[in-house]
């Protein structure tokens, strides 16, 4: 795609008339809201039921595309909460997380555990997908 970049803004050049890029030139404190969506991959490796300090902690922007690509030295059932998807991992084998980043907040990441009868519980959270607004 072509860009109209002026003082540091990209515009898309196809929406831009005569009249706006004069107006852009000529007007540097003019600021553009309406920011485009991501499309955001993130390599998760969980090793001894932890992840690395640095990827503890994800951060995106509502609506973005987000897809966690999770691998395991054990086998691990994930839960997202706030998205509700469930994964099972097992080594050797990269699991997907895919979804679009409509709900904001923090959302952890937590190994459900299974129970005696049924049911599950979830260990303390593993990471944290946080979604600010755009």
């Amino acid at each position: 795609m072509n860009w109209f970049v002026r003082a540091g803004i990209r515009i898309p050049a196809f929406s831009l008339q005569p009249f706006l890029a004069l107006s852009l030139v000529l007007s540097p404190g003019f600021a553009v809201s309406g920011a485009r969506a991501d499309e955001l991959t993130f390599e998760l490796r969980i090793e001894r039921g932890q992840l690395p300090a640095n990827m503890q902690l994800i951060r995106v922007k509502q609506g973005d595309v987000i897809k966690l690509r999770w691998s395991s030295d054990r086998p691990i059932e994930l839960h997202l909460h706030g998205y509700d998807i469930e994964r099972r991992l097992v080594p050797g084998v990269v699991a997907e997380m895919t979804f679009t980043a409509r709900a904001t907040g923090r959302f952890p990441v937590q190994e459900h555990q299974a129970q005696s009868g049924g049911g599950h519980t979830h260990g303390g959270p593993i990471g944290q997908v946080e979604v600010l607004p755009r």
